[in-house]
């Protein structure tokens, strides 16, 4: 029996995380991630199981880089909420367009449009994605309203919802390479019509 090559675990799902990101879900083999990976088959499925859970694994930690990312923005207490959605808003432009994530857009959005989306373990991860981000604009947006900055005729929840929207959006539009400009001012109507 030959010896399997010892990994950073950690750096591994970061590493298939890209790579899930780039290809998809449906054409990344077992090969292409111990390729990938610099791991052989054995220490693949020893480490992580099989494909699936790897891929299981990753949309776990894209969800933590989002709070890294850019969602740590909106849990800040400000005086300006509607300066602090145009702030938000610029990190997920600049988030997604990242030269490394140019083209991909969002790993969660891409996962939501395949086939792969109608599998349960994963459709219950995308949920999961989908309503902490409406629940992280729907705190945002109560606290705002309790300092009386929403102008809006619509109800936190709904626009909690919509702003969820956008930002998915702006995901796509990173995808299909959308100028700045083009993101920046889909953001501008958006925030005007909340505050």
């Amino acid at each position: 029996m030959g010896r399997h090559k010892e990994f950073d675990q950690e750096k591994a799902v970061d590493q298939a995380l890209e790579l899930f990101w780039e290809k998809g879900y449906e054409s990344t083999s077992i090969q292409d991630l111990c390729d990938h990976l610099g791991i052989h088959r054995g220490s693949l499925y020893d480490t992580f199981g099989d494909k699936h859970e790897l891929f299981l694994a990753c949309l776990d930690r894209f969800s933590q880089r989002a709070d890294e990312n850019y969602n740590y923005i909106l849990k800040e207490d400000s005086d300006s909420p509607r300066e602090q959605l145009e702030r938000f808003f610029s990190k997920v432009i600049d988030v997604s367009m990242n030269n490394a994530a140019r083209g991909r857009g969002c790993l969660m959005t891409n996962t939501t449009l395949g086939p792969v989306a109608n599998v349960p373990n994963v459709a219950r991860r995308l949920e999961a994605h989908a309503m902490n981000t409406e629940s992280l604009f729907f705190s945002f947006l109560m606290r705002a309203q309790n300092k009386g900055c929403l102008k809006s005729k619509h109800s936190p929840r709904e626009l909690a919802r919509f702003l969820s929207g956008i930002k998915q959006g702006l995901h796509v539009m990173a995808r299909n390479a959308a100028e700045r400009s083009v993101m920046e001012d889909f953001c501008k109507v958006a925030v005007s019509a909340v505050f």
